[in-house]
């Protein structure tokens, strides 16, 4: 039977693999850009000098 700390570390892997899934599924979707409002962030330096 294998010791605790390898048992700690197989259960910590396995929730940092299904968290980094979680995540690279639920942001891997195209931002729709009809929910965008104002100019992209790329674009505030050249409103601001506007001003």
């Amino acid at each position: 039977m294998p010791d605790k700390i390898t048992i700690i570390n197989v259960f910590w892997m396995a929730m940092i693999t299904g968290m980094l899934t979680a995540t690279v599924a639920l942001y891997d979707q195209k931002t729709d850009t009809s929910k965008v409002y104002g100019p992209y962030a790329s674009a505030r330096t050249a409103i601001i000098s506007q001003y």
